[in-house]
C-alpha cells in the first residue's frame, strides 16, 4: 500500500522539563499528537536547537540523547530517548536539499537535542518510529528556511512526518521579559501570537517571511529567532500559501507561546 500524503507540523517544545510536568496543557496535547498520524514511516525533525552554517542531517543509527542545557533537576539528565536513526531517510533528505541547489552536510555523530526528544518522547513514547534531524541555519533567514522546506516537500508523500520544533512565542534572550512558573503573560505576547494566528490561518507566506517588520512586538517575541525557523520550514514544506490549522494554543512560564500548527 502506498503511503498516504501527510501534513507538515510545527510544535512549540517549551522547556526541557515539559515531559515531567503532568497536567501542563502543552504536555498533555503532545501526548495525544502522535495518535493523529498513525502508520508513519519516520519523522524528520527540524529543531531550533541544531544550528549550523548550512543544512545538515543526522546519520547515526543509534543517536545519543543530548542534554543540551544546564541548571535543571538531576532526573532530567537521566532521560534517554532510544529511537533509531535512518540512514536511508538521511540520504534521501540530503539528496532532495542538494537537488534544490542547497549544500547539505551529513553528520555521523550528532544526537537528538531536546528540541527533538522533548516532543517526540511524548508523541511516540515507545520510540519505535525512526527519527532523523535536519538543522536550521545560523543566518536565520526566513526566505532560505522556506526554500529548505520546499526542497524536502516530497517526503510528505513517502510516509515521513516533517516536524518543526521551536516556539511560537519565544522571548528567551530578552532581559526585559519575565519567564518562569507563575509569571504573567504580557499583552505584547498575546498581540504577536494573535498576529501569527491570523497570518498562518490565511496562508500568507509573504507576511510570515516579513514577520520581523510586520508583526507587533516581534523584537520581544523572537529576539533571537532560532525558534521561529522550524515553523518556516514546516510551512514551506506544505507549500507557499498553505493555510495552517491550529492544533493547540496555551502559555507556559508566562510568555512562552506553545502554539502548534498543521499545514496541508
Amino acid at each position: 500500500m502506498a503511503p498516504v500524503s501527510l501534513p507538515t507540523v510545527f510544535v512549540s517544545h517549551g522547556a526541557p522539563t515539559l515531559p515531567l510536568e503532568r497536567g501542563e496543557p502543552a504536555r498533555e496535547f503532545l501526548a495525544t499528537l502522535g495518535g493523529r498520524y498513525p502508520g508513519i514511516r519516520a519523522v524528520l525533525c527540524v529543531s531550533a536547537h541544531w544550528n549550523t552554517p548550512r543544512p545538515a542531517v543526522t546519520l547515526a543509527e543509534h543517536p545519543k540523547t543530548l542534554h543540551d542545557f544546564s541548571g535543571f533537576p538531576a532526573e532530567l539528565y537521566r532521560i534517554t530517548y532510544p529511537a533509531t536513526g535512518s540512514q536511508e531517510l538521511a540520504a534521501r533528505t540530503a539528496d532532495l536539499v542538494e537537488s534544490a541547489g542547497i549544500s547539505c552536510d551529513r553528520d555521523p555523530g550528532r544526537g537528538f537535542d531536546h528540541g527533538a526528544w522533548v516532543p517526540l518522547m511524548l508523541m511516540y513514547p515507545d520510540a519505535r518510529v525512526p527519527v532523523v534531524q535536519l538543522s536550521i541555519q545560523g543566518h536565520l533567514d526566513p526566505e532560505r528556511h522556506l526554500a529548505l522546506g520546499e526542497a524536502i516537500a516530497p517526503l510528505k508523500e513517502e510516509g515521513v512526518l516533517i516536524l518543526g520544533s521551536g516556539g511560537a512565542v519565544h522571548p528567551l534572550g530578552d532581559p526585559t521579559v519575565a519567564l518562569g512558573p507563575g509569571a504573567p503573560t504580557g499583552d505584547w505576547a498575546v498581540a504577536f501570537n494573535d498576529w501569527l494566528t491570523r497570518v498562518l490561518m490565511s496562508g500568507d507566506t509573504e507576511s510570515l517571511a516579513a514577520y520581523r517588520s510586520l508583526a507587533p512586538a516581534a523584537v520581544h517575541a523572537q529576539p533571537y529567532p532560532d525558534h521561529f525557523m522550524p515553523l518556516l520550514v514546516a510551512h514551506g514544506a506544505a507549500g507557499r500559501g498553505s493555510a495552517g490549522t491550529p492544533l493547540h494554543q496555551s502559555w507556559y512560564w508566562g510568555n512562552l507561546g506553545m502554539g502548534a500548527w498543521e499545514f496541508r
